[in-house]
């Protein structure tokens, strides 16, 4: 399971009242092995879920009349910008164990890990494409004393 985000925040407890009326969503995205963290505002709350090895960020909220999934990347700036799920227009009643949740959860999360495999991994450290020598170069005598 992803690690709690690491802020200052995390020890006022108006941040962890929001982060406990968000567990039955950070869990499993957690147990996807992304960061997330919560921003309560005055009308509804915001989680983000950072994906491992993505150099990018989910925004989910509100839940209220049903989910907005957007992402971008890089996770500072818009410049890649979309709509990942929306099941606020149009959509009918939730059943089942989600349904105090506003709406199924199931859906949303197949719509993030279906996001995440399509998306390419953010760069490593770049790897030589020149084999690396190790010792003295061929050909030279080495020097003891």
């Amino acid at each position: 399971m992803a690690p709690l985000p690491d802020h200052r925040k995390s020890g006022d407890p108006a941040w962890q009242r929001a982060w406990a009326n968000n567990t039955y969503l950070t869990t499993p995205l957690r147990e996807r092995g992304m960061v997330c963290d919560v921003q309560q505002g005055l009308q509804y709350g915001l989680v983000y879920a950072y994906p491992p090895g993505h150099d990018s960020v989910f925004i989910i909220g509100p839940e209220d009349s049903g989910w907005l999934v957007t992402h971008q990347a890089p996770a500072e700036d818009w410049s890649d910008f979309s709509v990942v799920y929306d099941s606020r227009a149009g959509s009918t009643p939730p059943a089942g164990p989600d349904a105090e949740h506003g709406h199924q959860l199931a859906p949303l999360l197949a719509a993030v890990d279906a996001h995440v495999a399509r998306r390419l991994r953010a760069p490593a450290a770049p790897i030589s494409a020149v084999p690396r020598q190790v010792g003295p170069p061929a050909g030279r005598p080495t020097h003891t004393r």
